[in-house]
């Protein structure tokens, strides 16, 4: 049996293309009616809302561009980046413009769907004007859809949701336990190239990446972490106020995969910010890992593509950092897609075009980090392409030389002979166009906070260079190298990061040495390499990593780098067996992907805190180590466990100090260790000018609130910096604490003032 395949909707009959997404907006509107009048359907309302936003404008704007078979993987792709730029860019200009025809309240559920849905309206006749004629609708088999591979895969983001389930509300973690064993399984068995066929490892690197992201994102009721505390406070004040105040000077206010997109998916789909940021935005990001393995795929095997994609995902930062940063997810998605347009030969040139800026100024407005990055990597890859093809050009000139005819041929030529010889798509007019963008933005909003950040950033740089080059004590990723670990068991995992730097070290070796043997495009080995040095730079250069961090950057840099983990593995593994005179039982290729598939399970093992866990060595996994931390951990565990995970209890008694404070006078000074700052931030909504950390040296104003958490009383550790130590105990500031009365306690977290 055959179905229409809904991931081509932009190759159906344009009628019943257009009646699908009318439908689609009208359920939309009645479900708001029902809303309206109070019947209230469960999780409805947000499945369509979800469904609305992040798929029907940007596959109306792949119609309209006339983009035609381009493939399950791009289609979903471009479609999702297209959707997430018309929220964005809609949202901002109703803040701008709206006020000047006296809407107040521009980011607010009425002028939101009323614009949103017109633009809708307005792209379907669009769609039927520019692309009616067009029907070639692709077909899916169902009898692949239910093929035991495929249940089996999309069984694993099921014990990701049902294992949070049962450590949210039963304090178990056995099946999340089980999740991670299954998933490093399914390495071996794709790397063995068994039971899963080839067709289906795209759909085995998604669901892989979903469940990894979940498996942290949906523990606890609340977000967890760092950065997005602010986000959210940022997003729920853009709300409160139904507008955008674009001169709050502060980094994270002028990005709008945050200030515009996350309200936009809240309001509309009538769901908390903190679930947006829980389940959306994770859902987003998840298609990241599927968008590497089809760019990988171009250029090398597809189960070479599958581990590469599998390493990337396996470093802790994928499913455990980047859960804390909302706006960074977003503006992966744009750099992903980017890269992905580069490696596409296929596309009409104007088209593409067309794309590289819509994503490229979605990438400048949802990440300042990313961008900075991406702008100086730009500037670098198009300088040693242009220098690559001046020498492929002189090659030529130099082979023709003695044929006048040709020779004169080329030099009529001149500017006209890189494109025939390369046929890049870096091309000078887009680099300057995305410099200028990216710096206008960031001079001219939120106070010129992010383009001040950097300048200064450089300035550091610059200034320390010298002084501090290779120093341990300048360069975390240095000082991570040479220092002793906690354990023997945590020190494999530090061993075990080495070895694949050492991997993608030979990778690029291999790269450098036989280009064309490898399949890597130009453009793509230019970026890689120049992202290598960046790696190196964080190691070698002071201050190198400062705007994103070291393990951040890194993640960075993997878009490009890892699948040359896979290649330097295959070539080293190559070189052993050589060298020992091993007899591989089967292909060299395929013996070396048998021990590397082995290899990455058990890096995920480690990474991901399985091991720790089983051995009750250090546990700290903010997803299995819940009840083991506080029993097995050290003071130090117990501290970095509750710097990033808040109880109910911690959070019922911040909601407790936002209910009850003095909103309509001078805001009350509130006091506490910096994770439940955060949350006074984010749950609390106090601004951070009003938030002071709590040391033995604070001067407690009259007036004023301090917090206690649950780590804070139940194990007596605050965490920040004092006398150059991450943590201290309670007892440092019991004199502090005399001086003040308890006013609120739930077991959990105390309230004093004073």
């Amino acid at each position: 049996m055959q179905i229409n395949n809904p991931f081509q909707m932009n190759d159906w009959e344009i009628r019943k293309f257009l009646k699908v997404v009318l439908a689609i907006q009208l359920a939309l509107w009645s479900v708001i009616g029902l809303d309206t009048i109070g019947l209230h359907i469960p999780i409805l309302r947000q499945l369509i809302g979800f469904i609305f936003l992040i798929f029907v404008p940007g596959i109306l704007i792949l119609r309209i561009l006339r983009l035609h078979k381009l493939g399950d993987i791009e289609t979903l792709l471009y479609t999702v980046g297209l959707s997430i730029a018309v929220l964005m860019f809609t949202g901002c200009f109703v803040n701008v413009f709206y006020p000047f025809f006296g809407i107040s309240k521009p980011i607010s559920f009425v002028p939101l769907i009323i614009t949103i849905s017109m633009i809708v309206l307005v792209l379907c006749v669009l769609c039927y004007i520019r692309d009616k004629e067009f029907s070639e609708p692709v077909y899916i088999d169902v009898k692949e859809i239910l093929s035991p591979p495929a249940l089996f895969l999309c069984l694993i983001p099921l014990l990701a949701v049902l294992g949070t389930y049962f450590v949210n509300f039963h304090n178990t973690n056995i099946l999340l336990m089980f999740l991670i064993v299954i998933i490093a399984l399914t390495a071996i068995i794709i790397g063995f190239d068994k039971f899963i066929p080839s067709n289906l490892y795209p759909l085995a690197v998604f669901m892989i990446s979903i469940s990894l992201l979940y498996h942290t994102s949906l523990i606890s009721m609340y977000i967890w972490g760092w950065d997005i505390h602010y986000e959210l406070y940022l997003v729920n004040l853009t709300k409160m106020n139904s507008i955008w105040d674009p001169t709050l000077p502060d980094k994270c206010n002028a990005m709008l995969s945050i200030i515009m997109l996350a309200p936009f998916l809240s309001i509309i789909s009538n769901m908390e910010t903190t679930w947006v940021f829980k389940i959306i935005y994770p859902l987003v990001f998840s298609l990241i890992p599927l968008c590497l393995y089809r760019i990988f795929q171009k250029q090398i095997n597809d189960r070479v593509a599958f581990l590469s994609c599998f390493f990337f995902v396996s470093y802790g930062v994928f499913y455990l950092e980047m859960i804390q940063l909302a706006r960074q997810q977003v503006a992966e998605l744009f750099f992903v897609l980017f890269i992905l347009l580069m490696v596409d030969n296929d596309m009409d040139k104007v088209k593409q075009s067309f794309l590289f800026i819509v994503f490229g100024i979605s990438l400048a407005v949802s990440h300042y980090g990313l961008s900075y990055i991406f702008m100086f990597s730009l500037i670098a890859v198009w300088i040693i392409l242009v220098l690559v093809e001046k020498a492929e050009i002189q090659r030529w000139i130099n082979k023709f030389h003695y044929k006048s005819d040709i020779y004169n041929n080329l030099k009529l030529m001149g500017n006209s002979i890189p494109s025939k010889i390369e046929g890049r798509t870096i091309k000078s007019t887009y680099v300057l166009l995305f410099i200028t963008f990216t710096i206008m933005w960031y001079m001219y909003v939120s106070s010129s906070i992010s383009f001040n950040t950097i300048v200064s950033i450089g300035n550091q740089i610059a200034s320390s260079i010298f002084t501090e080059f290779l120093d341990p004590e300048a360069s975390p990723a240095l000082n991570v190298i040479v220092s002793e670990t906690i354990s023997p068991l945590h020190n494999i995992l530090k061993y075990l990061h080495l070895l694949s730097q050492l991997f993608i070290s030979v990778g690029i070796l291999t790269l450098l040495l036989k280009h064309k043997a490898t399949g890597f495009k130009k453009e793509y080995s230019a970026f890689s390499a120049v992202n290598y040095l960046i790696c190196l730079a964080t190691i070698a250069l002071p201050f190198a990593s400062f705007c994103l961090g070291t393990t951040r950057l890194y993640h960075i840099t993997l878009f490009f780098l890892a699948p040359f983990c896979i290649i330097g593995g295959i070539t080293v593994l190559n070189v052993i067996s050589r060298a020992f005179k091993v007899a591989w039982t089967n292909q060299c290729m395929n013996s070396s992907l048998y021990v590397l598939s082995i290899f990455l399970a058990i890096f995920l093992l480690f990474n991901s805190g399985w091991v720790y866990e089983i051995t009750k060595d250090h546990p700290g996994s903010i997803a299995l180590s819940q009840e083991s931390v506080g029993e097995y951990g050290d003071a130090g565990d117990i501290n970095a466990f509750y710097a990033t995970y808040y109880t109910d209890r911690d959070i019922a008694g911040v909601e407790w100090i936002s209910k009850y404070h003095d909103n309509y006078h001078n805001y009350l000074k509130a006091y506490a260790d910096l994770p439940h700052l955060r949350i006074l931030n984010s749950y609390g909504m106090i601004p951070q000018k009003y938030l002071n950390l709590l040391t033995n040296s604070t001067e407690l104003r009259d007036g004023s609130y301090t917090y206690l958490g649950y780590s804070n009383i139940h194990y007596g550790l605050l965490y920040g910096e004092m006398h150059g130590k991450k943590y201290w105990n309670i007892t440092y500031i019991s004199p502090l604490l005399k001086k003040q009365n308890k006013i609120y306690s739930n077991g959990g977290s105390n309230i004093l003032w004073i």
